[in-house]
Parts: C-alpha cells; sequence; structure tokens
C-alpha cells in the first residue's frame, strides 16, 4: 500500500464519525462531490469501502469502526500539540465544557467545582450528561471531563495510554435496606448477602458498583435488579427484603417517603 495523504486524516475522521457524505462534506466546509472524491481516495489507500449501505443508511465496515476512535484521537492530539503557546487570561477565556457525571459527583463533587470554575472564568458555560461508556466518551472527545468510580485499570486498549485520572475523593459505601427489613445495625457480609439485592450499574461500564468493592460478586452473587443509576435504588427496596449498597454521603439526600434504613 502506498504512503496514507494524512491531507485525508480530517476528511476520514468526519466520514467515520457522520457516516454520511453530504453531512461530513458541510462539517469540513467542502462540496458534496469533493467528499465523495476524498472517500474515493480513501478506499483506495485502505483498501476498504469504509462505508457501506444498509437499507437507506450507511453503516461503517469492521475495518472503520476499528479506525474510528484512533484517527479522532490523532486529531485531537494533533490540534492539542500546534496550539500556539499563550499566556491564559481565564477572565476572558469563552468555552463550553461538557462532562459525564454519576448522580454522587452531580450532587457531592460538581457543585464546588463549578462554583471554582466560575471565579476563575466567568465566561465558561458547562453541559452535564448521564454517564454511558465513561472512558470511551472522554477518548473519542465527545465529552471532556468524566467523574466515575471506574479505575482506570478497568480500561482497555490504547484509551488507556491516553486517558488521564486523578482521585478527587474516596467514595465510602454502607448497606441500605427497608426500615423493617430483618437486618439492622452492623452485619456480616454472609448475612448481607442472604437476602436478594438491587445494584447500580451504569451504561457502558462493565462492573456493577458493588464489584469495585468485591471483585466480581455480580458473578458469584448475581443481583436480582440492576439500575442505572444510585436514587433508583431507592423505591425498589422499599417495602421489600432485597438490599443495596449506597454512597453513604448520600443516605441524608433519600427521601423519608421510602422508609430506608442502614
Amino acid at each position: 500500500m502506498s504512503r496514507f495523504d494524512l491531507n485525508l486524516l480530517a476528511p476520514l475522521d468526519a466520514l467515520l464519525r457522520e457516516r454520511n457524505v453530504t453531512v461530513a462534506a458541510e462539517r469540513l466546509g467542502v462540496s458534496q462531490p469533493t467528499m465523495s472524491g476524498m472517500l474515493q481516495r480513501l478506499r483506495e489507500q485502505l483498501q476498504d469501502p469504509l462505508l457501506v449501505r444498509v437499507g437507506k443508511l450507511f453503516e461503517l465496515t469492521p475495518r472503520a469502526q476499528e479506525l474510528a476512535d484512533q484517527v479522532h484521537q490523532t486529531i485531537l492530539s494533533i490540534e492539542t500539540m500546534v496550539a500556539p503557546p499563550a499566556s491564559l487570561d481565564m477572565g476572558k477565556v469563552e468555552r463550553h465544557f461538557t462532562i459525564v457525571a454519576s448522580e454522587f459527583s452531580t450532587l457531592m463533587i460538581l457543585p464546588n467545582l463549578i462554583r471554582r470554575a466560575f471565579a476563575m472564568g466567568p465566561e465558561l458555560t458547562f453541559e452535564v450528561v448521564a454517564i454511558n461508556n465513561p472512558a470511551g466518551s472522554v477518548y473519542a472527545g465527545q465529552v471532556d471531563i468524566c467523574l466515575t468510580g471506574v479505575s482506570i485499570a478497568d480500561i482497555d486498549g490504547s484509551a488507556a495510554n491516553f486517558l488521564r485520572t486523578q482521585t478527587l475523593e474516596i467514595v465510602r459505601f454502607v448497606g441500605l435496606v427497608d426500615a423493617a427489613h430483618p437486618l439492622n445495625g452492623e452485619v456480616t457480609m454472609e448475612q448481607f448477602l442472604a437476602f436478594p439485592h438491587v445494584t447500580t450499574q451504569f451504561p457502558g461500564i462493565a462492573r456493577t458498583v458493588e464489584d469495585n468493592g468485591i471483585q466480581n460478586l455480580s458473578e458469584t452473587h448475581p443481583p436480582r435488579v440492576r439500575v442505572p443509576g444510585f436514587f433508583a435504588v431507592g423505591p425498589i427496596l422499599s417495602g421489600t427484603e432485597m438490599v443495596a449498597v449506597f454512597p453513604t454521603r448520600m443516605v441524608p439526600l433519600l427521601p423519608a417517603a421510602w422508609n430506608l434504613g442502614c
């Protein structure tokens, strides 16, 4: 195969992300025929169709799916590398940040973080989105920051080499049950696991919250119910003999009407 034409890197990124020649052309500010020509050159250079029609839509080939995140990460790295050095005046910076965060992070970490950010940069704006494939979202450049309990050890492939992590807080959990539950006060793990349990498992994350504390617990002791967020646990536990683990600092925020105890 001949040497890859680096001028085609941005068109390749646009085509792989948009999966549509017309939309990719609009994104790059070129005509549709020009983008079609670039797609043809890319197919020749990579020896792969890249986009194939399935019904009325175009889908990525397996080779294109393999390239998508790597190509976009390369684009982001180049943009960072060639950005002109400048003294940063936060008072004049106008930038929008997208943050993916769990309920815990949104309630317990973000308020202080955003207040401090506003104090430094009054023109900064933020959008907080629910957790879904956090590491992949950051790696693909879809979000700027991710606040999650996912360990870097759980991140596979090239993403682990690019993502930077920092521990902001050690989150402690407590057992949560209905107030009339037979378990009360301190109990052993054996006693706790004798009851069916509800667990939190955020979208796009292979491990449950419980798995972070007890490795592979969800495999050896499968949960009766899985929910995508912490607060969904409460009303499901209420009035049952099921059990769950819950962030200790969030317990005071549970509605009294759910009649739960720790």
